[in-house]
């Protein structure tokens, strides 16, 4: 993630809980007294994807607008999309392809919040070893590419790269691998190119030389909510979107300054670590025109049925 330089263009396993989907707060959390916070539950992984919750938890911005955030281990985006929808959380930060092949199948989940997207600086994207003939996309036609899921942002960008250049985008098996077992994988020769994001890339370019091939631009990650959430909690989800505003402004103005003070505050990631890895663009407006992109291309490479208008994923709250 990286800083925001433009804001038009910007999971650790969770045991499901059997709770009331009816709860307007979600999850076992009672709702808060009247004149107390509102008490919410937000599933994220420990990654610089969710530096802005991080930020916003240490210096108050949740508190200082009626929220109290408790957060929760992330797991992969079916579990966290079921999550939702049960109750077991509130929000949930996850990739637009997850958000969007779930809206497509009926699952009343939508936008809480818009998250991150691609740069070049972020440099997520598809890796090779360095010795690799593969130059570009078109010579992966043939080939493995791992991706951390099926019909998620990595395979899904690189099946839109193939189409780009009138390849199929089929041409290429994609192999659902943990992004902390692609190196092994790559180097056993099991693969041929792996998609990585951090903190994951940086430790495998640690102890494997690889190199970039392409990089994903544009809409990666959200922060998603039940449709049931948003209407019952629009002030809670208003005031979720005003926190991160305030943090994310605090990461454009010391994007090292914050990562380094948080990340190890919140996960197990190291200062020295904290301080190298790459930042992704945080977004704080929709864009609505990227994630339209999106929407069509999983049509295009045959993920999706039909396509549905981007705009129908997010609505303003107050």
């Amino acid at each position: 993630m990286n800083l925001r330089t433009k804001r038009q263009f910007g999971v650790l396993a969770l045991t499901l809980l059997l709770a009331s989907a009816t709860s307007a707060c979600g999850g076992d959390d009672a709702p808060a007294s009247a004149g107390g916070p509102t008490k919410v539950t937000l599933s994220i992984p420990p990654v610089g994807d969710s530096l802005p919750v991080y930020d916003a938890i240490a210096k108050g911005y949740f508190a200082a607008e009626g929220l109290e955030v408790e957060l929760r281990p992330a797991a992969n985006g079916a579990t966290t999309i079921n999550a939702l929808v049960s109750g077991s959380t509130d929000l949930a930060l996850v990739s637009y392809p997850s958000l969007i092949t779930a809206r497509s199948s009926g699952i009343p989940v939508t936008i809480a919040a818009p998250a991150i997207a691609g740069t070049e600086e972020y440099a997520s994207g598809l890796y090779v070893l360095a010795d690799s003939d593969i130059k570009e996309p078109a010579d992966m036609v043939g080939k493995k590419m791992a991706t951390p899921s099926l019909g998620s942002v990595g395979d899904v960008w690189f099946r839109g790269e193939l189409l780009q250049q009138g390849l199929d985008p089929a041409s290429v098996t994609y192999v659902e691998i943990p992004q902390a077992n692609m190196a092994a994988a790559l180097k056993a020769g099991d693969v041929d190119g792996i998609f990585q994001t951090e903190p994951t890339l940086s430790a495998t370019q640690a102890t494997l030389d690889i190199r970039l091939v392409g990089y994903q631009k544009g809409p990666q990650g959200l922060f998603a909510t039940s449709a049931k959430f948003l209407e019952d909690q629009p002030g809670a989800v208003a005031a979720f979107r005003a926190a991160l505003a305030k943090a994310v402004a605090d990461i454009e103005a010391d994007p090292r300054g914050v990562a380094t003070a948080m990340m190890p505050k919140y996960t197990k990631m190291t200062a020295e670590v904290a301080a190298k890895m790459r930042l992704p663009q945080y977004q704080v407006d929709y864009d609505a025109a990227g994630v339209q992109s999106v929407i069509d291309l999983m049509v295009k490479v045959g993920l999706l049925k039909t396509s549905f208008k981007a705009t129908d994923l997010y609505q303003d709250v107050k």
